[in-house]
């Protein structure tokens, strides 16, 4: 590049040189002329100055041809090295200087003189010339004049240069007046006059004025001028798109009619294509899925007859087995066996394998029942199921007898046992395996309907069992009848009998595959057939369906990976990054072939297909309003996972023990009496009263509706989750005078049968029977009763619907009503809503069909989000409460019934308490909050207390040994029985509330030793009241009901004993220690005053250091209101380490509350607790914050006022003598209505408690809210 540049001036110059050279050949001939000119004055020419010899160059010389110079090639390295840089010429010329041009200018015009000057003297003297035309010879001088003068003119180039610069320099000292050109010499100063001036400052005010106007005129025409530009560019620009708008709907109206029409055309093929599916029509369906040309529905109708066919494949194989096992060679054909590649291999249109008919495919048509079945007759569905079962045998399957609860599983069972052993020789053995609470059901029903076939019934003691085992050795028996708890215990003896059938009641059990039970029986027991009976075959997932179907056919469904592969991931294989959604007809699809996978293995039918004349059952949801109390508990226990309880000393303290948080806010919706800690605050005496329902919503609700049910006729089973709640409902029952029955999970099973034969006898005096639902819920039959109230709803809905069935079976003449009770704006409401989810998926996969229905932790966790973020409206939100009208037409069954219902509610009303006789102001049903206990009045935050344990002596702890785990039998079968347990578990349970329950004794040992040595106040003094009795328990119902094992289920904590246990918890009182006397006046005084000091406090105004900033012109000085951080409590959550410095928080929110509930009994007391509060503010916030002078500002006006009101009120300074020794000390809570209060004494006792700042509140308020907790660092 640089060589290309050098090339281009080269032949510049070149160029240039060229033409210089033509200029100077011409030169010479031009002097020539010239040469002829005469000298000045026509004297002789003088000799020429010398001329200034330029520079001359004889070559041009690149600057690359000097190698020392610089180099030729540069390499980068080299370029980047700073030495280098000034070596490289540069691309652009320099800078053209001024100076130098001028200076050459000045040197060229300088040589043109001189040159013409050398050339005027080289002219020679005769010039002159003629006029040739003429004759006459005239000689003209005129040239020769003309170059004399140029010549002596250039010859004094030297001198006027010289005079003119002697003339300029000298012209500064020229002043003459008629040459100077200075005006200030012209000049003379005129004295001025008065008037002058104002005529000038006139003058110049109307020049100004002038030229303002000016001005603006010009300014206002310019805004114009850009106001008339702007409103042109607007209107340009709005035309223009308006324009574009309008294109663009047109485009876009175009656009969507076209994808309409071709939604339109997709969605009408889609419809024709699901209509053909559920009509069944393959042919035409095949056919318009071709035309759709859908590769994700062909490509799922491909996977899925793929599947069918494995599974075809192995059902076939199954039966070789089975059959080789019987008779030692195999029955089938080979040319099926070869067939079936050549089916594999065809396409979907192809012929099709019929899966039903390749399970079932030895048929056998079953009309009649055994003949040693002599209990009844079957009914035709029942028929139908054992001729379903005998297929099963006859094609060596084995299956899932899924019928809805109440159908009659069990005499189907029994029918299937007698049918075996009568038609087809099958002597057994049969193992039915049942849950404990069906063991009775199941023998009752064997000696009913099959007496003939030898039974046993293997429970009982050791001893009873072992003189069993000798029989069952021997095989003295066709039918073993057992629990699961033995199965797993005697398996020694009971795993070496080859079963013939085994038969599984509730086999829901058998849905987790890794349970002991499910691995026992897979490991230990050989049976040639198996049998599950269920209602439920479906709870959680299809995992559990496929456990069940694995625990049955082992061969046929091998691994739940490949069941899940095969209806969970249809598209796994088709390369897409996403998995979709299935659309309708995929999923009617999907589940098509999952129905035709169950169909030879489960047979299901409803009760509402089968038997038509079983009555309907109507399930209604009862919203229930909470009360104060319950209100209260359930915002600390959500906020602080805790609640205030009392520490027997007048203070508050957190409950102890509370984990589960979710567990603990369901026993609150139920009933806060569940928290013994609560019940001794409310009802100190256990006494039953109306406490009992007006403590909680539900238990409110009920007795409103219970009344109504016994004066019509109806008999009602109310199922429970919680036996806590069932005990405080024995003691409401025992209230109202109601008998009933209670069965729960400590219940013998002796007892059970007991139990059923009273309530569901003809004369049955009994109303209610209270259930468990995990104990009561399974295989019992009490449709005697026409009403069940699911008291709290199950995390497992199949639970419900099986305590639902008691009633609702075989047998029933009246119509069910079921009424489940949820407490509005709680916890009970997620809960029925995932309960309704699970509900909707078994309904549509068992049902209706569904595969893709995964329930993870996720969404319990997202559950408890939504619940703690909605936990406000517990105590806020507006509760639905439904009115008597609403709920008798609920309740009632007929017109009738809604007469009679009317008529108590009008009773009711007219009770003298809570009714509204003569329109007095009746009580509220519900405890409202002026009722409650000043415990739980207060927002404070509950603080669990620090417990002093005695450390000893320092010695080595004695090492405690256990011979034996502590568990009866009873409660180690139970804890067999459940999944999620072991008899291990159970044991370290039972042992720990064994120590709990040691310690307590010893706490309570060491609190009486210390109230008997301090002086207390007796009750000796004061008239005896007789006060009716206790409520009792009953000794049988206090060990906890275990939960089964389920997914999503909570497990309940230990039930704990409630009332008082013991001795009550002695509380000191400070002898001596008497409220002050005020009267009338001084208590009005007292309040007038302490309220216009909190007026005052909200009223202070100070002013405000950066004002906002206003429009108008007023200069007002800004105004700010500084007791709004002071007003609440900050919020723990967002400021923890505030209540970790501030030890007793107030706020102004607790001082006005005290004013209201007159607990002041001086101002002293009032300035303590506002003291208390701007000193927190002082100590938590820095001395340079905006809070910190505020509170100071405060504090300094609080304190003048109060000296204000003392000299004003002379009477309030009598009372300041004792509000040095005295506290404020809340009111006692007012007392229930039904609890017997003891009779007022003379004396006023007041319990004191010392903290730390001398202030007596033990969890009051804090110096502000969230603004107020802060430290003004921003």
């Amino acid at each position: 590049m640089q060589q290309a540049i050098f090339a281009q001036r080269e032949r510049r110059k070149a160029i240039a040189a060229e033409a210089a050279a033509q200029a100077a050949s011409s030169t010479p001939a031009a002097a020539s002329q010239d040469s002829a000119q005469p000298g000045p004055n026509g004297t002789e020419p003088k000799s020429e100055p010398p001329e200034v010899q330029g520079p001359t160059f004889k070559a041009v010389k690149s600057p690359y041809d000097d190698p020392n110079l610089i180099r030729k090639s540069i390499s980068y390295f080299d370029h980047t090295q700073r030495k280098n840089r000034k070596l490289i010429p540069g691309l652009f010329p320099t800078g053209v200087d001024f100076d130098q041009l001028r200076y050459e200018r000045e040197v060229i015009v300088f040589n043109r003189m001189r040159d013409r000057y050398a050339e005027l003297r080289n002219t020679p003297a005769n010039i002159a010339h003629w006029d040739t035309t003429k004759e006459d010879v005239e000689l003209d001088d005129s040239a020769k004049v003309k170059a004399i003068i140029e010549m002596k003119s250039l010859g004094l180039y030297a001198k006027q240069k010289a005079l003119r610069d002697k003339i300029g320099r000298s012209m500064m000292f020229y002043d003459n007046l008629a040459m100077t050109t200075n005006r200030s010499s012209y000049r003379r100063t005129k004295k001025m006059t008065v008037r002058e001036a104002r005529i000038t400052e006139k003058l110049e005010k109307q020049q100004r004025d002038i030229r303002e106007n000016r001005e603006k005129k010009r300014h206002t025409d310019f805004l114009a001028a850009i106001t008339q530009h702007r409103n042109e560019i607007q209107q340009t620009a709005s035309s223009q798109r308006n324009k574009s708008t309008k294109l663009n709907k047109l485009m876009f109206a175009q656009h969507y009619n076209i994808e309409k029409e071709e939604q339109k055309r997709i969605e009408r093929t889609a419809k024709q294509r699901l209509q053909a599916l559920k009509a069944n029509d393959e042919e035409a369906y095949l056919k318009l899925l071709d035309e759709a040309k859908d590769t994700r529905i062909t490509h799922l109708l491909r996977q899925t007859d793929g599947f069918l066919r494995q599974l075809a494949a192995s059902v076939k194989s199954q039966q070789r087995k089975a059959l080789a096992e019987q008779t030692g060679e195999e029955q089938m054909p080979e040319e099926e066996e070869e067939s079936e590649p050549e089916d594999d291999d065809g396409d979907t249109s192809g012929k099709k394998i019929d899966y039903y008919a390749v399970a079932h495919k030895i048929k056998e048509e079953v009309t009649e029942q055994a003949n040693i079945l002599v209990g009844g007759k079957l009914k035709e569905y029942q028929v139908k199921g054992l001729q379903w079962m005998i297929s099963l045998y006859n094609n060596n399957l084995n299956g899932i007898l899924a019928d809805e609860m109440g159908l009659g599983k069990t005499i189907q069972t029994i029918s299937l046992v007698t049918y075996l052993i009568e038609r087809k020789k099958q002597d057994g053995p049969f193992l039915v395996i049942v849950p404990l609470s069906t063991l009775t059901n199941w023998t009752l029903e064997f000696e009913k309907w099959a007496p003939s076939v030898s039974k046993i019934v293997y429970k009982g003691p050791p001893l009873a069992r072992k003189q069993q085992q000798d029989k069952i050795r021997q095989g003295r028996f066709q039918v073993l009848l057992t629990t699961y708890e033995y199965i797993i215990k005697d398996r020694p003896v009971l795993s070496k009998i080859k079963w013939f059938h085994m038969i599984i009641d509730e086999g829901h059990r058998m849905k987790n595959q890794n349970s002991k039970l499910t691995s026992t029986i897979q490991q230990y027991y050989h049976t040639r057939f198996r049998l599950i009976l269920t209602g439920t075959p479906l709870q959680n997932n299809l995992t559990e369906l496929w456990a069940m179907l694995n625990f049955t056919l082992p061969t046929i469904f091998k691994s739940a990976k490949t069941f899940d592969e095969w209806f969970n991931t249809p598209f796994a294989n088709t390369g897409g990054q996403d998995k979709m959604d299935l659309t309708e007809e995929e999923q009617i699809l999907v589940i098509r072939r999952l129905h035709k996978v169950l169909r030879p293995f489960l047979l299901r039918r409803l009760k509402k297909d089968v038997e038509k004349d079983l009555p309907d059952k109507t399930e209604k949801v009862i919203k229930c309003k909470f009360s104060a109390l319950q209100s209260k508990l359930y915002k600390q226990m959500v906020t602080h996972n805790k609640i205030l309880v009392s520490d027997g000393q007048g203070g508050k303290a957190g409950s102890r023990g509370l984990s589960n948080m979710i567990m603990q806010l369901r026993k609150l919706c139920n009933h806060p009496f569940v928290f013994d800690e609560v019940e001794n605050t409310m009802n100190p005496m256990s006494i039953s009263n109306d406490l009992l329902w007006r403590t909680a919503g539900k238990f409110e609700l009920l007795d409103r509706v219970l009344p109504k049910y016994k004066a019509t006729g109806h008999r009602v089973l109310m199922f429970f989750q919680m036996t806590a709640i069932m005990d405080i409902m024995e003691d409401y029952l025992r209230y109202r005078n109601m008998k009933y029955l209670r069965l729960d999970g400590t219940t013998k099973s002796d007892e059970r049968s007991d139990l059923l034969r009273e309530f569901n006898a003809p004369n049955s005096d009994y109303f209610m029977f209270l259930l468990s639902t995990r104990a009561g819920g399974l295989g019992l039959n009490l449709q005697t009763a026409d009403t069940v109230i699911i008291y709290d709803s199950d995390w497992n809905p199949h639970q419900d619907l099986q305590a639902q069935d008691r009633a609702h079976r075989i047998g029933q003449k009246n119509e069910v009503r079921i009424l489940r009770l949820i407490s509005s704006n709680s916890v009970e409401e997620k809960i029925l809503e995932r309960a309704r989810f699970k509900l909707d998926m078994d309904g549509k996969v068992i049902q209706a069909g569904r595969f893709d229905n995964k329930s993870t932790e996720t969404d319990r966790d997202a559950m408890l989000r939504t619940l703690l973020e909605s936990a406000d409206l517990a105590e806020t939100g507006e509760q639905d409460e439904m009115d008597d009208e609403e709920l008798n037409l609920l309740l009632a069954r007929s017109d009738d019934e809604v007469t009679v219902f009317q008529k108590l509610d009008e009773e009711r009303r007219k009770d003298p308490i809570y009714g509204d006789p003569a329109g007095a102001k009746a009580k509220p049903r519900l405890l409202g909050e002026d009722e409650l206990p000043e415990i739980y009045l207060g927002d404070g935050n509950p603080v669990e207390e620090e417990v002093e344990t005695s450390l000893g002596r320092g010695a080595r702890e004695r090492t405690k040994v256990r011979y034996d785990d502590g568990l009866t039998e009873e409660q180690w079968l139970m804890a067999v029985d459940d999944d999620d347990d072991s008899p291990e578990a159970a044991a370290a349970r039972k042992q720990a509330r064994k120590d709990k329950r040691e310690n307590n004794r010893l706490k309570r040992t060491a609190i009486m030793n210390a109230a008997d040595a301090s002086p207390s106040v007796s009750r000796a003094s004061t008239e005896e009241v007789e006060t009716p009795k206790k409520r009792g328990r009953k000794p049988g119902t206090k060990n906890q009901e275990k939960r089964k094992a389920d997914d999503g289920d909570d497990e309940p904590p230990a039930k704990k004993r409630r009332g008082p246990q013991g001795r009550p918890k002695a509380v000191s009182v400070s002898a001596g220690s008497e409220a002050p006397r005020i009267s009338a006046q001084q208590r009005q005084s007292l309040q007038t005053s302490a309220r216009a000091l909190f007026d005052g406090l909200m009223n202070l105004e100070v002013d405000d250091p950066e004002p906002p900033e206003e429009d108008d012109d007023e200069s007002v000085a800004g105004k700010r209101i500084i007791i709004g951080p002071f007003l609440a409590l900050p919020p723990k959550r967002d400021y923890a380490d505030y209540y970790l410095i501030i030890q007793n928080p107030i706020s102004m929110k607790q001082i006005e509350q005290k004013i209201k509930k007159q607990q002041y009994y001086s101002l002293g007391d009032m300035r303590k607790d506002v003291d208390l509060m701007f000193s927190n503010c002082q100590t938590y916030n820095e001395e340079a914050s905006l809070l910190y002078q505020d509170s100071l500002t405060l504090q300094k006006f609080f304190h003048e006022e109060l000296q204000k009101k003392l000299e004003k009120h002379p009477e309030l300074q009598e009372l300041e003598g004792d509000s040095t020794k005295e506290a404020s000390v809340a009111p006692s809570a007012s007392a229930s209505v039904g609890t017997p209060q003891p009779v007022p004494s003379a004396t006023r006792i007041k319990l004191i408690s010392s903290t730390s700042n001398g202030a007596k509140e033990a969890n009051g308020g804090s110096n502000g809210g969230s603004n107020g907790a802060q430290s003004d660092q921003e």
